[in-house]
């Protein structure tokens, strides 16, 4: 179903008149904020966008956590403004769109626009739009057939890679997106100037956890820790199941000293010991970038280090 509605006042789609961009992403979104890999979906977009004529176009995603969407993937549309776009859920095109879960298309001070939702097992979790279709000509009922069935594209994309990014026992990013995320922070970072937190986190004799009480018990464990870590993090923050029983934290411009950070983490995971009725521990050591490694390999191993000195001291003289 799909409404069409004349529009006079702006949409989200920023109008600048510039030419046709090519397929741009924001470099510095991880990876875990959408629980996938964009890199797939990006490419999904730029072909509808061609099938569509567009001389702009957007994918938005909504936010985890959050009552707005954001852009993920772009073409036309001025690369400085990106990052500070935000839309409502309900409000605008894009948020109109998403709230009703139904295609809209129509013109915009003479242009005309086309944006269609993205529906997944979750819900509707984001929206195609394009507008300035190539020629001037308008966007009909036939473009919105094919721009729906290119948004179900999208939505099948984002599913499996949800699946392809994501530890499927903790619930938290695995060590692939880890990866993929600390390299866009780093490169983030060489470009903006700001700076992040990599921790490690080890499960303190979680081998023993499973040969005593068994592996589903053991399963239960690195759930818990994955929802007790998503929990106590920023909605922009990052955790991630390294491998076994190692997590990986990634902690965007925080002020926090090391040791504010171990005792925060160290705090919630005794909660969850409390709350399991199991004795739950972890050993964690803390990295900053640049100053302790200015790439992905030195970071690490600056952080696995301080970890393997934390666990080694507190069997020295208890936790």
């Amino acid at each position: 179903m799909a409404e069409r509605v004349p529009v006079t006042k702006p949409t989200w789609i920023v109008l600048n008149g510039k030419a046709r961009a090519p397929i741009m992403d924001l470099d510095g979104a991880p990876v875990d904020r959408f629980g996938l890999a964009l890199a797939p979906i990006r490419s999904a977009f730029e072909t509808a966008v061609q099938l569509l004529e567009a001389g702009r176009a957007s994918l938005m995603l909504r936010e985890p956590k959050e009552p707005y969407l954001v852009v993920v993937a772009s073409i036309g549309i001025d690369e400085d403004i990106l990052p500070a776009i935000r839309v409502p859920i309900g409000e605008q095109i894009a948020g109109l769109v998403v709230e009703r879960g139904i295609g809209l298309f129509g013109s915009v001070g003479g242009e005309t626009f086309l944006c269609v939702p993205i529906h997944t097992d979750s819900g509707v979790e984001g929206v195609l739009s394009v507008t300035d279709r190539r020629g001037g000509q308008p966007y009909t009922a036939e473009h919105l057939s094919l721009a729906t069935s290119a948004a179900t594209h999208i939505s099948h994309l984002i599913q499996y890679g949800r699946h392809a990014v994501r530890d499927p026992v903790s619930g938290l990013p695995n060590r692939r997106a880890f990866e993929e995320t600390l390299e866009r922070e780093i490169a983030l970072g060489r470009r903006t100037g700001s700076i992040f937190t990599l921790a490690f986190l080890d499960l303190d004799n979680f081998k023993s956890i499973n040969d005593r009480l068994g592996h589903t018990r053991g399963d239960e464990v690195l759930r818990g820790l994955g929802d007790t870590l998503h929990h106590v993090l920023r909605p922009y923050d990052f955790a991630g199941r390294y491998g076994g029983d190692e997590f990986a934290l990634l902690l965007s411009s925080t002020t926090e000293s090391d040791g504010g950070i171990s005792d925060r983490i160290a705090d919630a995971v005794a909660r969850l010991s409390a709350e399991m009725g199991i004795g739950i521990s972890v050993s964690i050591g803390v990295a900053r970038w640049p100053t302790d490694g200015a790439d992905a390999p030195r970071l690490i191993a600056a952080a696995d280090r301080r970890m393997y000195d934390h666990k080694r001291a507190k069997k020295q003289t208890g936790p």
